[in-house]
This record gives C-alpha cells, structure tokens and sequence, in this order.
C-alpha cells in the first residue's frame, strides 16, 4: 500500500505532535548518522523540542554547537540553564498547580459538606415526619 501525502500543517491533537516529534526527531537523527557514515561527512544536528529540550548529533568529536546555536541566542536561556535552576523552575510551577487544586478540591469539598449536612436536615425531618420543612 501506498501512504498518503502528508499535508504540513500543525499537528492539533498534543499527544499526537509529541509522538510525530519523537519519531521525527529519531529519523533526522539517524539519518544524519548514516549521511556522516556513508559519505565520509562531518555532520552536526541541533534540534529544539518544542519544550525547548536541546537534541544534537555531531559526527566528528568536535562540537559544532556553537556554530548553530548563534541564531538561536533568544532560546538559549530556555535551553541551557544549569539542571538545577530548570528542576527548581518545574518543582515551582507544580508547587503552584498543586496549591491551585488544593484550592479547588477544598472548595469542592466545602460544597459536599454543606450538602451533606442539608442531606441529614431532610433526613431528620422525614424520619420525625415533618414534610413541611423538606
């Protein structure tokens, strides 16, 4: 069978671009070392995810990175902070998701509360038979 042209469009579903990203990124990748391998070539590939997560390949022992990385300057805070700076930065967004949540849930579980002890009211009020306050 024949695969249909894909059309180059942005890819809307999340998981979707991901997973098409990762396949991508490993073709690109492999192909660079074949190119590198075949033809005797120096080769060097940087691509950035579009979490800004940095993928390269060089062929010789050299690293050509900062020959690539120059256009790139506005990314490179992104990019290249130290891992620690980049873990506190993710532990402080999920700090903030969490607190958000915790917000929410307590909200939500004040709302239980109260229709629970309006619950119990009615239940009384039918177990005295008092249908007038239900």
């Amino acid at each position: 069978m024949v695969r249909g042209k894909t059309q180059m469009k942005r890819i809307e579903n999340a998981a979707s671009r991901q997973v098409t990203f990762s396949k991508r990124r490993n073709g690109l990748l492999k192909k660079a070392f074949e190119l590198s391998v075949l033809c005797d070539a120096e080769v060097a590939l940087i691509i950035f995810s579009p979490r800004g997560k940095l993928y390269e390949f060089s062929s010789s022992r050299h690293h050509f990175g900062f020959l690539f990385i120059t256009p790139f300057r506005h990314r490179l805070p992104l990019v290249l902070e130290p891992k620690s700076e980049v873990k506190q930065k993710v532990l402080n967004m999920d700090a903030a998701g969490n607190r958000t949540r915790e917000k929410e849930l307590k909200a939500k579980e004040a709302e239980l509360n109260k229709r629970e002890q309006e619950l119990r009211r009615k239940e009384d009020a039918i177990a005295r038979g008092d249908r007038d306050s239900v």
